[in-house]
């Protein structure tokens, strides 16, 4: 081959080149969702949406207060479908901060089917009590730990009150224990008007009402003032058997 034409066929295959573009492999996986519910919680005082830090409320008993802390463990969470087929989450374990903005959380990797009731403890259940501070909604970091009892705090409600006898002043409602007559954990049942449908890569919704207010009213009158003349085991207790009844299923969303 003589020169000339070695210098063409290297100009040709320069040039083809040239007119090819580099392809690119884009290797990020790709987020596929597993089959999920949502589970969102609305705080309700007064029948009207909750405020915090700033808002003063009344309770039955006349008293004023503020919430700056508004916390609670949702736990054991458990799925029933219309043929009676149970799904209980694994590590099932929730904080809700309301004053936080953490108003929800996700159940995840929820059979295929259509269900029409769910159960969770409000707390922690007592193998986890016993077994120390841990990690994920159960770091003691979330400050919802009792480190002299060894215990989690299942609830807790803070900010400012003030009563016909009491100045105002800060207030802190702290509830835990998980053993014996006066246990604070309490189980929600709720069977749904209408079915939550689970489909793959879908996320569906269940909507609870939270009204803070049932601390205060059922099944036992309760206030702020009376809380701290009887602070104790079964004061707290009876906080508990009224916090069961501060969730109202709302709606669902499929």
């Amino acid at each position: 081959m003589n020169l000339l034409k070695y210098n063409i066929i290297l100009l040709l295959f320069f040039g083809l080149s040239a007119c090819v573009k580099d392809t690119i492999v884009d290797k990020t996986p790709i987020q596929v969702k597993s089959n999920q519910i949502q589970l969102l919680f609305k705080a309700i005082v007064n029948n009207k949406d909750f405020v915090a830090k700033t808002k003063w409320y009344t309770n039955p008993s006349n008293e004023v207060f503020t919430v700056t802390k508004f916390n609670y463990y949702i736990s054991n969470i458990q799925l029933t479908d219309i043929n009676g087929k149970v799904f209980k989450e694994p590590e099932s374990y929730h904080l809700i901060k309301h004053t936080d903005n953490v108003n929800d959380l996700f159940i995840k990797d929820v059979p295929l089917g259509d269900y029409n009731k769910i159960e969770f403890l409000i707390g922690v259940d007592s193998a986890r009590n016993v077994s120390g501070a841990q990690t994920g909604a159960l770091d003691p970091a979330n400050v919802m730990f009792w480190e002299w009892n060894s215990g989690y705090i299942f609830f807790k409600l803070e900010g400012t009150y003030a009563s016909a006898t009491t100045n105002e002043m800060e207030y802190a409602m702290h509830v835990g224990g998980f053993s014996g007559k006066f246990s604070c954990l309490q189980n929600a049942t709720f069977t749904m008007n209408s079915v939550v449908s689970v489909k793959a890569d879908k996320i569906s919704k269940i909507y609870m009402n939270v009204y803070l207010d049932e601390i205060f009213k059922t099944p036992n009158k309760l206030n702020f003032d009376q809380y701290y003349l009887h602070i104790g085991d079964s004061m707290f207790n009876l906080i508990s058997k009224n916090y069961k009844n501060m969730f109202v299923f709302d709606k669902i969303e499929n």
